[in-house]
C-alpha cells in the first residue's frame, strides 16, 4: 500500500507525481497525474491514495485478465508471430525457429498462453480528471521474449476497471 511519503514530485510536464512500485512480482515506476482544476499539490495527492491504492490492487489482483486483453483485443500473439515468421529464412521449414536481437531463439508461432506468459509490466500510470476520486490507469507492458523489439504493449483500465489492450 502506497502512502504519501512513497511519492516525489515529477517532472510537471508530463506527470505530477512519481513513486516505485511492485507489480506482479517487477518494479516499475509509477506516474500520477492530476488535470489542473483539481491542482497539483500534495493535498490532491492524499485526497487521491485511497484510488490509487485501490487501482493498483485491482490490477494487481487481475493480472491474467489484463494480459489477456493483449490476445483478445490486440491479437498480438498473431502479431507477434507475423512479427517473427519475418526473420524465418527457410520459409519451407516446418516448425521455423528463429533467433532475435538478444541471441535467443524461438519458435515463430506463438501461441496465446505463451504470449501472455511473455508479459511484464514496465511502467504504469494513472490520471485523474475530473476528480480525485476516481481515475483511468494505463499499463505498459514488454515482452520477454522481446517479440516486438522493444515495442511496449500499451494496456487501459478506465474508471470503472474496464480493461482495453490498446496495442503497441
Amino acid at each position: 500500500m502506497l502512502t504519501l511519503s512513497d511519492f516525489k514530485r515529477g517532472d510537471t510536464r508530463y506527470t505530477d507525481f512519481i513513486a516505485e512500485t511492485t507489480l506482479w512480482e517487477q518494479k516499475i515506476k509509477l506516474d500520477v497525474s492530476f488535470e489542473e482544476d483539481l491542482g497539483k499539490t500534495e493535498e490532491t495527492l492524499s485526497a487521491a491514495l485511497l484510488v490509487i491504492n485501490e487501482k493498483l490492487a485491482f490490477i494487481e489482483g487481475n493480472a491474467e485478465k489484463i494480459k489477456q486483453s493483449a490476445v483478445d483485443d490486440a491479437h498480438l500473439d498473431e502479431l507477434a508471430s507475423d512479427w517473427l515468421y519475418e526473420l524465418v529464412e527457410d520459409e519451407d521449414e516446418e516448425d521455423p525457429v528463429v533467433e532475435l536481437e538478444d541471441g535467443r531463439t524461438v519458435a515463430a508461432d506463438v501461441t496465446p498462453e505463451q504470449f501472455t506468459a511473455s508479459l511484464f509490466p514496465v511502467a504504469l500510470g494513472f490520471e485523474f480528471g475530473d476528480s480525485a476520486e476516481s481515475c483511468q490507469a494505463y499499463l505498459e507492458c514488454c515482452c520477454d521474449p522481446d517479440y516486438f523489439a522493444g515495442h511496449r504493449v500499451h494496456i487501459e483500465i478506465d474508471e470503472e476497471n474496464e480493461i482495453t489492450c490498446e496495442g503497441i
